[in-house]
């Protein structure tokens, strides 16, 4: 009978096929292969199968609620928990759950911790403990943190292993002293002439473990030590506070380095400073962005504030310029309200959808508009308004040549600077209301607490009496 491979004339030996097969891959790569093999199970003999994290992070709430019951009611729990389940607990000291706290935050469950860590130990226990330390290097129960350090100091010392990064741990324990160690390691980089993203690899701990809070002061203290050449050094830091994703070490050190950069000599770093302020912390329009964190030192506190203020201000004068360089055109007005740009609280631009489309095309102030910015009902209306508060008072400058306007903010009816639409620009005019101040020639007869005045001069001009009206009604001397 005929053979199917003969009715087709297929004509491929089965041996010929076995032999390509053992050809595939060439023998070089083969051999590179085999070389990253070898490597990798060097490392799994030098530092241990997965030394640096937890493996199955669901047996965590199943052991920390094992152990709330077992510590409720006193029991003996290395008769009672696997050598597995110990080193998972190491890693549940900082988890918590509804009706639980955290073991971390009760000193008794953590010497209850300790004792049977002891009663077993494995130096593998470390790294859960280490773990939970500077998760918690930033934390209000010292009393906690101190407990686990000195287990931890203990064990490290004792420590005669193998595992890199333990014994790099042990060497470098100095840097791990609650009291500024994480300082001195900052310092002692700069010293070093080391990058800050470079601090684990220094350390030889994971990469991963530069994202714990333990780094925010080490971070901060390098800046310190190097501050005079921020210039050269601020795109790494910002680099390491995108990896570090800390927002309590962004407020730390975005308020320094705003505070720096307004000094004269370091104002070209403003626009930069600026981006990164906006990107890591936020708009300092909206107050909670801004808001103090826990545990922030009265030094820290004061900072934020400073720098809130300050970055304001910066934002506020660029807005002042391209407002009246491009709806107005007014120099002399610009220059008048630039001066008392430092008291501005809060300001908004009121406008059509034309004079927006002309703010954001103005690379100065283009990510600044969009919260600052109230449309009103034309699509290409030129007319706009600025609004601003300085102290109790609400002040809006009109694109028309005509008289800008101060109202208390007691006034009920003054406009809100909150809204988001206006029917049109003139509905924040009150032709009504009193002049700010009566003159005769250059003499003052007469001022009111609220009102408006024309950029009309006479023997002086109507700048002194603007000045004179903020001095003397708001105590405003600049």
């Amino acid at each position: 009978m005929t053979r199917v491979n003969e009715i087709l004339d297929f004509n491929f030996p089965s041996v010929t096929f076995q032999q390509a097969a053992k050809n595939i891959f060439s023998s070089n790569l083969i051999q590179i292969q085999e070389l990253r093999v070898a490597k990798l199970n060097q490392i799994t003999q030098e530092f241990g199968e997965q030394p640096f994290k937890m493996s199955n992070n669901a047996l965590i709430p199943q052991v920390f609620r094992k152990f709330k019951t077992i510590s409720g009611i006193g029991r003996n729990l290395f008769d009672n928990f696997e050598i597995r389940e110990l080193r998972t607990l190491t890693f549940s000291l900082s988890y918590s759950e509804r009706g639980k706290s955290q073991i971390f935050n009760n000193p008794k469950e953590l010497d209850f911790v300790f004792e049977t860590l002891q009663a077993s130990w494995r130096d593998s226990y470390l790294i859960g403990l280490i773990d939970c330390y500077l998760k918690n290097w930033d934390t209000q129960n010292t009393e906690s943190r101190e407990k686990l350090g000195k287990f931890i100091f203990e064990k490290l010392n004792q420590y005669e292993g193998s595992r890199t990064v333990l014994k790099s741990l042990k060497s470098n324990i100095r840097f791990f002293n609650s009291i500024n160690g994480d300082v001195f390691l900052g310092y002692e980089l700069v010293i070093k002439d080391k990058q800050i993203r470079e601090s684990t690899k220094y350390l030889s701990i994971p990469e991963s473990w530069f994202t714990y809070p333990y780094f925010s002061k080490v971070i901060v203290a390098y800046y310190e030590k190097r501050k005079s050449e921020v210039v050269q050094f601020i795109d790494d830091l910002y680099n390491a506070l995108i990896e570090h994703n800390n927002n309590i070490t962004n407020k730390r050190l975005v308020s320094k380095l705003i505070i720096q950069a307004n000094a004269n000599e370091f104002a070209s770093m403003q626009d930069k400073i600026k981006s990164i302020a906006f990107q890591l912390v936020g708009d300092p329009g909206i107050a909670s962005n801004w808001a103090l964190f826990e545990n922030a030192t009265e030094n820290e506190k004061a900072d934020l504030r400073n720098a809130r203020s300050i970055l304001n201000e910066w934002i506020t004068r660029q807005f002042i310029n391209v407002f009246f360089e491009k709806c107005i055109n007014d120099t002399r007005r610009k220059k008048f309200w630039l001066k008392y740009a430092k008291e501005i609280s809060q300001f908004r631009v009121v406008g059509s959808s034309y004079v927006k489309s002309l703010l954001l095309n103005d690379n100065r102030i283009a990510e600044y508009v969009p919260p600052r910015f109230s449309n009103t009902n034309s699509r290409k209306d030129c007319n706009s308004a600025l609004m601003f508060i300085m102290k109790n008072h609400l002040f809006i400058e009109f694109s028309d040549a005509g008289a800008f306007y101060a109202y208390k903010l007691s006034n009920p009816n003054a406009p809100s600077i909150e809204e988001q639409y206006f029917y049109s620009t003139s509905i924040l005019k009150t032709p009504t209301m009193n002049s700010l101040i009566y003159r005769t020639g250059r003499y003052v007869n007469k001022i009111y607490d609220e009102g408006r005045l024309g950029h009309n001069d006479g023997e002086l001009g109507w700048e002194a009496f603007a000045e004179y009206w903020i001095k003397n009604k708001m105590e405003i001397n600049v």
